[in-house]
């Protein structure tokens, strides 16, 4: 099969964490690569006599229920067909498993490991963390593909993960759009901070996750997986501290009550919306018959205009769509 029709393949699976579909995904895909399923449920091969580098990727994702469900590729982007009754796409993380299996193919070296129920509390890397963090001895790096977008290397899941000194020498060797990005929430790596001196998580191309309308970039992922199959890790630098004391990336405010009013979340403009639900935004207008291409074409038609010509963006768009 092509890439494109592998991942469309993996898409067809839905796999709410330890069903019969997951397990079916897992025989199909992952057990080919030579990868053994630990006690914890983790499908897990090592490339390499020592690896420094683990990587990472979940083969749960957050389907409502079991079973198989049918795509569609516009040319870019990869979502559920009109009118499916699924509850999501499932790039979040089968995206992550494909690079994965690329990289596997390609014999890059390093840990491999397709963590267990991720969506439901990160239990398989829990588990190796608490009970087997020996495992993880000769580890410096964990780098997880499990990331909406197509341009972060998160530095911050809630608090420092990586040094910003390892994330900006992980740049040259990624599509030159990636960027250091702090506003992480939690994945698999996430468990390992405390054994591990660098953990992050790489943007792999989907957006919307977790929702009907989630899509997935081919585009973006193949390109991904380009440069990952030549990932030099003897240029990669380790620098973060995992026994330092945590240190919040927002200090609460003290004093008087200005920084407090600083810091509640305002919702009295448009833009206060688009800031704060950038996933309803986007589904509001998808569901309205926005598209990628129109609504980019929009924003950069007024990048030299000032005035009233930007502010009537929206209202072009929307009574273009009546």
């Amino acid at each position: 099969m092509s890439d494109l029709e592998t991942i469309i393949a993996m898409l067809s699976y839905r796999r709410p964490a330890r069903s019969a579909t997951e397990k079916a995904f897992i025989e199909k895909f992952i057990v080919p690569t030579g990868a053994k399923r630990d006690k914890h449920g983790n499908w897990c091969l090592t490339i390499g006599e020592v690896p420094t580098v683990l990587w990472s990727s979940h083969t749960d994702s957050v389907h409502r229920s079991e079973g198989y469900q049918r795509v569609d590729f516009d040319g870019k982007f990869i979502t559920l067909t009109v009118n499916s009754k699924s509850s999501c796409l499932g790039a979040d993380c089968a995206a992550g498993v494909w690079i994965m299996i690329e990289m596997i193919k390609a014999k890059v070296p390093g840990m491999y490991i397709f963590h267990d129920a991720e969506e439901i509390g990160c239990q398989g890397s829990r588990a190796i963390a608490e009970n087997e963090p020996g495992r993880l001895i000769s580890i410096e790096a964990a780098i997880a593909f499990d990331r909406k977008g197509i341009d972060s290397i998160i530095t911050h899941q809630r608090q420092r993960c990586c040094s910003d000194a390892f994330a900006k020498s992980m740049q040259p060797m990624l599509p030159s759009r990636y960027r250091l990005d702090d506003t992480g929430f939690v994945t698999d790596t996430k468990q390992y901070m405390h054994l591990v001196q660098e953990c992050t998580n790489l943007s792999v191309g989907y957006y919307n996750e977790h929702h009907p309308h989630e899509a997935l970039d081919v585009g973006h992922l193949i390109e991904l997986r380009d440069h990952m199959v030549k990932f030099d890790q003897s240029k990669l630098v380790i620098e973060r501290d995992p026994f330092a004391p945590v240190k919040p990336k927002i200090k609460k405010p003290t004093g008087s009550g200005l920084g407090l009013r600083r810091l509640r979340r305002r919702e009295e403009t448009l833009r206060d919306l688009v800031y704060w639900y950038p996933e309803k935004v986007s589904a509001f207008l998808e569901n309205k018959g926005f598209t990628f291409d129109q609504l980019h074409d929009a924003i950069h038609e007024h990048d030299d205009d000032t005035g009233d010509a930007f502010g009537s963006l929206f209202d072009d768009l929307l009574s273009g769509a009546a």
